[in-house]
């Protein structure tokens, strides 16, 4: 036989959680959760960022230390242009706009020419060129369009040669006419429009206007 319930006057206390109350730790914690990703992809891009403009200034080193010894700047990696399967062939691929190795071989004057882009290391579906740097010898795509205006501006401004990270929008041109200059700026958002350049006589830090190169040509 169950013994009856005894009332001594006291109330009863719940131990558990209300629906609500776990409603709004959840709510709490998911809020954390987004805050810690963002504050991670922001530190993360930063890091991509300081590496980028870490390995554009090696690269201009040796790039000038080249320039100085054989008085001509280090030819680029284009098969467009010059359609030598030693040089313009990357692992079975044509590749266009990037570093040769006359840097390497046979004086190093850098370890590596093929350092990928931070910003494309996790994109293996992109082609070659577009995973490593941009690498561009000015002067001769100024000589394969002489009509162009363009190349003779960009000449006074990076000087004969340039180089560039797509940057944290990992998108190199946007479609609209010159976008590819653009320069990335974070003030103007962390991962904004923008890539990241250097050249003879623009440091990869530097961002000052560059109207003559925005404008139509």
């Amino acid at each position: 036989m169950s013994r009856p319930t005894r009332y001594d006057g006291r109330k009863t206390h719940q131990t558990g959680f209300t629906l609500i109350e776990l409603l709004i730790v959840v709510g709490i914690l998911a809020m954390l959760s987004g805050l810690a990703a963002e504050n991670y992809l922001a530190a993360s891009t930063r890091a991509k960022v300081s590496r980028v403009k870490a390995d554009l200034r090696m690269y201009t080193t040796a790039i000038e230390a080249y320039t100085v010894d054989r008085g001509q700047v280090p030819r680029m990696r284009n098969f467009r242009f010059y359609r030598d399967p030693y040089f313009d062939v990357l692992e079975g691929e044509h590749v266009h706009g990037i570093l040769s190795q006359v840097l390497t071989t046979p004086v190093t004057y850098v370890n590596s020419v093929l350092t990928l882009d931070p910003f494309m290391t996790a994109n293996k579906a992109a082609s070659l060129s577009e995973r490593l740097y941009t690498y561009q010898d000015i002067g001769a795509y100024a000589a394969s369009d002489k009509s162009s205006k363009f190349w003779p501006a960009a000449a006074a401004y990076y000087g004969p040669w340039r180089m560039a990270s797509v940057g944290p929008d990992q998108t190199f041109s946007h479609g609209f006419a010159n976008s590819a200059q653009l320069p990335y700026d974070p003030t103007n958002g962390l991962i904004s429009f923008g890539n990241i350049w250097a050249g003879q006589r623009l440091l990869p830090e530097t961002l000052p206007p560059i109207p003559e190169l925005l404008g139509s040509h």
